[in-house]
């Protein structure tokens, strides 16, 4: 779907503001990651990252659509994810998870955490909109499609060893996330 550039602009301005809101928000309940959840993923994630990063399971509760869920489906984006519906959310370094804290979902959040910090809010805001736009699928989006296809080799019976940050670095310096 095509958007002209100052609607682009306006829903990034409006996306950022919302990460930053619901961090804040979250923030005062969340725990740091156990030493297990720790040693489960030190293998791909620097110490200062997994230090930094803070999660909370809702028990019961559900995250509700960000404000502009109901703009996003009237400008025609029909694939846009009810909140309710995802595992978890990661809102810059906090990660919230609906339920249990599974393996795979844990190391799916890191990876958006670590993109995240890597790239800035702001960028990583523009990049995630505009992958969005442009494929009118959430899926689509390569910092999604990197998400899940990292999440998908940490998952293997014998994983291989790889490190997140530099593979951040090098989809960002390839241009992979446009």
């Amino acid at each position: 779907m095509e958007l002209p550039e100052e609607k682009i602009r306006e829903i990034i301005v409006r996306v950022s503001a919302y990460f930053r809101r619901e961090r804040e928000h979250y923030l005062p309940s969340s725990i740091p990651l156990t030493q297990s959840q720790k040693e489960l993923v030190q293998s791909y994630f620097s110490g200062a990252l997994l230090d930094a990063v803070r999660l909370l399971t809702l028990k019961g509760a559900r995250i509700g659509n960000p404000p502009f869920f109901d703009d996003v489906k009237a400008l025609g984006f029909t694939s846009f994810p009810e909140f309710k519906h995802l595992s978890s959310f990661t809102y810059i370094d906090v990660i919230v998870f609906h339920e249990q804290i599974a393996p795979r979902t844990l190391f799916h959040g890191l990876v958006h955490a670590a993109q995240f910090a890597l790239l800035g809010v702001d960028h990583y805001v523009d990049m995630y909109v505009r992958g969005f736009v442009k494929s009118g699928l959430w899926i689509a989006i390569p910092l999604e499609e990197h998400a899940f296809k990292s999440e998908a080799r940490f998952a293997l019976s014998r994983p291989e060893v790889f490190s997140m940050e530099a593979e951040i670095r090098l989809w960002e310096l390839q241009g992979r996330y446009r």
